[in-house]
């Protein structure tokens, strides 16, 4: 058989996309030869070439005419099936990106990509069944879709359950119910949720009282960068709750969440002085 790029270069259009798939996201990248590349695997007809092609001139060409060429190719593979594409398109719509804003078509892509099982397109009808735009705001509609995407393991609708049921939006608190979404989205590795949930374990809020698990959880968040988490995990190792008491560790932490603008761990560091 002929070697991977000379079937590329002479049209074949399988080739050719398993060339740019190369180029595009193996070391070291070249998003030009990417592009020229998958056009002919585009050209061909090839629906994974289409969308990858589409997200490519979206994000890393990124000019006005690149966006609006995204979005004819993110309508070709979605028209062709594709899910991620639908959703692409869908947001593209949404938002007007490279594209008059059509709220109401784009929430037909979303539609269809979740009818493909597609977690993300649940996840946005969700938000616009909350939010009330293109769709009359329908708080039941909106709780439905978030849960079939959390269900298929999306954090975001995980966390956005959680926050609903948390009292942060227009419906009555459910304690019971935030807690189990909390739980859920930090399980999915969500850094917010794990520090909201181990503020309940600290307080005893609906949940046990548990420092040493609620300084485990200030940890996990504060690592994966939620700067308010490394401000409580500082707090703990200043007063010895859930850690052991260590001054250096309390410092670090404050420091780190002080460069992220938590004018509190700022002022925690000064005290410490």
């Amino acid at each position: 058989m002929k070697p991977l790029r000379t079937r590329a270069r002479e049209g074949d259009p399988e080739a050719a996309l398993e060339l740019a798939e190369r180029y595009d996201f193996e070391a070291p990248r070249d998003r030009k030869k990417a592009e020229r590349y998958y056009r002919v695997a585009a050209d061909a007809g090839l629906t994974e070439a289409e969308n990858l092609l589409a997200e490519l001139l979206r994000d890393h060409v990124a000019t006005p005419a690149a966006k609006r060429e995204a979005v004819q190719f993110f309508r070709r593979a979605a028209e062709h099936g594709h899910p991620d594409a639908q959703l692409s398109l869908g947001v593209a719509l949404f938002y007007g990106i490279g594209v008059r804003r059509d709220a109401a078509e784009a929430l037909a892509w979303y539609q269809r990509a979740a009818r493909a099982g597609h977690s993300g397109a649940m996840l946005n009808i969700g938000h616009m069944y909350r939010t009330g735009d293109a769709v009359e705001q329908d708080w039941a509609a909106a709780l439905r879709w978030y849960r079939r995407a959390a269900q298929l393991d999306n954090v975001n609708a995980a966390h956005w359950l959680a926050r609903i049921y948390d009292g942060h939006e227009a419906l009555p608190e459910n304690r019971a119910a935030a807690v189990r979404w909390l739980e859920r989205a930090a399980e999915l590795g969500d850094a917010q949720s794990k520090c909201h949930l181990g503020v309940r374990y600290f307080n005893g809020d609906g949940v046990p009282e548990d420092e040493a698990r609620a300084a485990t959880l200030y940890e996990e968040a504060a690592r994966d960068g939620d700067a308010w988490a490394a401000y409580l995990l500082g707090l703990c190792y200043r007063d010895g709750t859930g850690k052991r008491r260590n001054r250096r560790h309390a410092e670090a932490w404050f420091r780190r969440a002080a460069d992220e603008d938590v004018r509190e761990a700022r002022d925690a560091i000064e005290a410490l002085r």
